[in-house]
């Protein structure tokens, strides 16, 4: 479920690239919504936390999948009461910690799946991402925010979810890594149709479970 910076072969379909991306943006306009609780670990700046965002929002967005940010740092003056409950329907948990928690330096995040591909939480490694963009020269909020939009896409697209082109890439280098500085890197149009019928799927899910308590 990792997400790689280096020795990235960049493949034929990245020609391909602008079609496939187009769908996601396109006819349907349905949104969805989703809550991501935040917990910095990392202190990162409030200034490239909030611009990473925005970036992550907007390449949801252009799936037609809103988020809500709720920040659930120690440090934050208010915490809000979804902090300190598990994740409900439809509410996921990003976690920037200090450093990578893998073996490999070249992996950027992990998000954390059960056998049947659903999960809630993911973590983002706030050190690595600060070495690729003193390498590449790409900005650390939008690296920011991509990563998180990459594992947060993880846990709403389950297992098996890299892809050749668009956000899911699993390596990032040249061509690819410019593309995502220039907020070119999206979710396929596919990939935007599995995360809103996941999404939907939640929340129904959760509006039965009601009615059945109530009988």
């Amino acid at each position: 479920m990792g997400f790689n910076f280096r020795n990235c072969v960049v493949l034929l379909s990245i020609v391909l690239f602008g079609g496939s991306i187009a769908a996601a943006g396109s006819a349907d306009r349905d949104i969805r919504k989703i809550t991501v609780l935040v917990n910095d670990s990392a202190h990162v700046a409030p200034s490239v936390l909030s611009r990473a965002e925005i970036e992550a929002a907007r390449i949801f967005r252009a799936a037609g999948v809103e988020i809500e940010w709720v920040g659930c740092s120690s440090g934050s003056s208010i915490v809000e009461d979804e902090c300190h409950v598990i994740p409900g329907s439809n509410q996921f948990v990003l976690h920037i910690v200090p450093t990578g928690k893998t073996s490999s330096d070249l992996v950027f995040g992990l998000a954390f799946l059960g056998e049947d591909g659903s999960g809630k939480y993911c973590d983002v490694f706030y050190n690595r991402m600060a070495e690729a963009h003193f390498e590449s020269g790409v900005n650390l909020s939008l690296l920011l925010g991509m990563v998180a939009a990459h594992e947060l896409g993880h846990l709403l697209l389950g297992s098996h979810a890299h892809s050749y082109v668009g956000i899911m890439t699993p390596v990032w280098r040249g061509e690819v890594l410019r593309r995502g500085g220039m907020g070119s890197l999206l979710f396929t149009g596919e990939q935007a149709s599995v995360m809103k019928s996941r999404i939907l799927s939640e929340r129904v899910s959760l509006v039965s479970v009601g009615r059945g308590g109530g009988k």
